[in-house]
């Protein structure tokens, strides 16, 4: 039986300023799949994230959610089907961490009970944090009340900009494995730095390089692909281990 993508990306063009920044750009996420866009800075990535979104000006191309167009989703259905945690996430009010995710499990209240959040909390390592503002918050603890924000309305699909990037590392592993237990209900497109986590976490990984796909395919096809060292303009020795492919930039 035919799987369709949730989310479609067809023939997607940024401008910023007059230079375009994404080109022709196409990709699928398919239900179940945790997908990561990597690349160097500058490459995309994020002006992907936000176009796939729904938050960025298109010169050309379209987006389907769900094998609907973009623009004929309801704003309050399409908030409910796809949550997005851009890469700079700030709230405009100081709330404590708890209103936080109440206010993003209003999102999809029909949805969202007490031991979702719960889970949600425990997972992400914030119940100490519930009764604290945003601005009492060091860089970490506010990334993760962020990612909790954004998954809190349990949300069908989740698009999430360098979520891993102000954590540390027992925090990074923790998020990404949590993500991975959520695949049966959430697709997922992630943008990371960290090339050995997006080989050990993914199951397919798209590689930017100055706003062009080189391609996209599991860690073992990335490899033998060599689309690594065309978009860092590096080699890399590759070592096989227990946990999967990670890649060692040699310079």
């Amino acid at each position: 039986m035919k799987v369709n993508p949730v989310l479609q990306a067809h023939g997607l063009s940024v401008h910023h300023a007059g230079k375009a920044v994404l080109h022709d750009f196409d990709l699928d996420l398919m239900p179940g799949e945790l997908l990561v866009l990597v690349g160097p800075n500058g490459s995309g990535k994020s002006s992907a994230l936000r176009a796939l979104a729904g938050v960025q000006a298109l010169s050309a191309g379209h987006v389907q959610l769900q094998q609907r167009a973009f623009q004929h989703w309801p704003a309050p259905q399409r908030a409910q089907t796809l949550a997005y945690l851009p890469q700079d996430f700030r709230s405009q009010w100081d709330l404590q961490v708890q209103e936080l995710l109440e206010l993003g499990a209003r999102r999809n209240a029909a949805r969202v009970g007490q031991p979702v959040l719960a889970q949600l909390i425990e997972s992400l390592d914030i119940g100490h944090l519930l009764q604290r503002r945003l601005s009492q918050l060091s860089g970490g603890e506010r990334a993760r009340a962020g990612i909790g924000w954004a998954l809190a309305a349990d949300s069908p699909i989740l698009l999430a900009d360098e979520p891993t990037a102000a954590l540390d590392i027992t925090h990074q592993l923790n998020l990404l494995s949590y993500l991975r237990s959520r695949l049966a209900h959430c697709a997922q497109l992630l943008v990371l730095h960290d090339l050995g986590l997006a080989m050990r976490f993914a199951d397919r990984i798209a590689v930017l390089a100055d706003g062009r796909l080189l391609g996209h395919g599991s860690p073992q096809v990335v490899r033998e692909a060599g689309w690594l060292e065309q978009a860092f303009s590096l080699e890399f020795a590759w070592h096989d281990s227990a946990h999967g492919l990670y890649p060692i930039p040699l310079g």
